[in-house]
């Protein structure tokens, strides 16, 4: 019987009562107050191809020795069968490959997460599966706004129309397919964006550019702030300012706060990491500090430091 650990990142962030979108039952999160949500429990379904979907799952779970997990609510990332603010946290893990239209999602864990709520996703990387995606391109920042744009849905149909509005789609034939191909970086730029047009107000917590659970995908933790609480700003003076007076976590909030919106400036990440590091989150700051020489791999200071700080040697983790 085959089964992977649980997820210390998201059991660190995930308390209170939550949800899980696709749970596979060798693989858990270990989370004790926590539905599951699947678009098909053996009887039911959202859709008629979910029914086979879940015999096709029900057999790879058999071949880890495992049986079903079972479903509590049917649902997927657009619909999530919950109210509005009623839950701590949503987890998942490789499931929003699965659908097209990703800042809908983002939008529907949006809505379900009270003030303050986690959502932890796992997603695959492009060599998780060798069949699927590993000489695919990424998917472009722009391809995600188009699909939100068109109102990409499951059943739009194979022949590339749209059966609300005739729009035109990429889609692949096989349902519920990997939609699209993420790096850590690309779904973050989707954050920033979804967070610019004030879709979303998720607080990047934190990133794992090789998930710790099993190793075959990114991971990335948001947290739902207020409307307007990540504002267009210059986070630096903020920054120095709590650090002057010793208060580091307040300094690394208004680090996060910044990289919500971009996350790509490299100084920032610098200050998150060594943040992290002086309040004794150490994999958080490996990770910060990687994700700041990805962006700077030829800063041989930050490498040194890095090397200094981890006991290990940067190595740029793009393909």
């Amino acid at each position: 019987m085959k089964s992977y650990p649980y997820h210390a990142p998201t059991l660190k962030y995930c308390i209170g009562k939550g949800a899980e979108l696709g749970r596979s039952s060798h693989n858990p999160f270990g989370l004790p107050d926590c539905i599951n949500i699947a678009p098909c429990d053996g009887v039911n379904f959202m859709h008629p191809q979910d029914l086979e979907d879940y015999r096709t799952y029900a057999k790879e779970q058999a071949r880890f020795g495992h049986p079903p997990t079972p479903v509590d609510k049917i649902g997927d990332f657009r619909h999530i069968p919950l109210d509005s603010e009623s839950l701590d946290y949503i987890v998942s893990a490789h499931v929003i490959e699965h659908e097209p239209n990703p800042v809908a999602a983002l939008i529907e864990v949006s809505r379900v997460l009270r003030e303050e709520g986690i959502f932890s996703c796992i997603f695959p990387k492009r060599n998780a599966e060798t069949a699927r995606d590993i000489f695919r391109p990424l998917t472009q920042l722009e391809e995600l706004i188009q699909a939100y744009e068109k109102d990409r849905k499951v059943t739009d149909s194979a022949d590339g129309t749209n059966g609300a509005d005739g729009t035109n789609s990429e889609i692949p034939s096989e349902w519920r397919p990997h939609y699209h191909v993420y790096s850590l970086q690309s779904m973050l730029r989707l954050v920033n964006w979804c967070n610019h047009q004030s879709l979303t107000n998720f607080l990047i917590e934190a990133v794992e550019e090789t998930d710790s659970k099993v190793g075959n995908g990114h991971t990335i933790i948001l947290r739902k702030l207020l409307p307007n609480a990540i504002k267009n700003a210059d986070y630096l003076p903020l920054i120095e300012q709590c650090l002057a007076r010793g208060d580091y976590e307040e300094a690394l909030l208004a680090a996060k706060l910044c990289l919500s919106r971009n996350f790509f400036k490299p100084e920032i990440l610098y200050a998150a990491a060594i943040l992290s590091y002086k309040l004794e989150d150490i994999s958080g700051a490996r990770e910060f500090f990687r994700q700041s020489l990805i962006q700077t791999p030829e800063s041989e200071p930050w490498r040194r430091e890095f090397h200094e700080l981890f006991n290990e040697f940067y190595q740029n983790p793009l393909p």
